[in-house]
């Protein structure tokens, strides 16, 4: 048996129930490298009109769906590199975690606890008007 813990500062993407394919694509456009990926990917598979779950079965590593574009997207645009995770529960989670001085971008190292919380807001937004809670968050599997 073996099991891992995830903490961070981040959202549960589950929180996110708006499931509205074009803004999906909105936040796509913003990472064009990942999304011209997604989009051959999608293509290989025969899709030409992606549906929400086709973009969510786009994840063949993890199998987490949106945690994953998110932190792809957030990655290619903003520089700064994110955690995905699931728990036993299968809620899935997008996260800052603590990380090595050594593992800092210099954009990071500047990044403060409200600048973090921007960055979420921001990206969470283009996919919902709903609000999702922004805190620490802790996952075990």
């Amino acid at each position: 048996m073996s099991s891992w813990i995830t903490y961070g500062y981040g959202i549960c993407t589950d929180e996110i129930t708006t499931k509205d394919v074009k803004r999906l694509e909105d936040l796509l456009e913003l990472a064009p490298d990942y999304h011209g990926y997604l989009q051959e990917s999608l293509q290989r598979r025969g899709i030409e009109s992606p549906t929400w779950e086709d973009y969510m079965e786009a994840d063949k590593d993890y199998n987490l769906g949106l945690p994953t574009i998110l932190r792809e997207v957030i990655a290619e645009a903003e520089w700064v590199e994110l955690e995905t995770c699931d728990n036993f529960e299968g809620r899935r989670f997008l996260l800052y975690c603590p990380k090595y001085p050594w593992n800092i971008s210099v954009k990071e190292s500047k990044l403060t606890k409200d600048g973090c919380r921007e960055l979420f807001e921001k990206y969470v937004q283009i996919l919902t008007d709903e609000k999702v809670d922004i805190d620490y968050q802790f996952s075990a599997k």
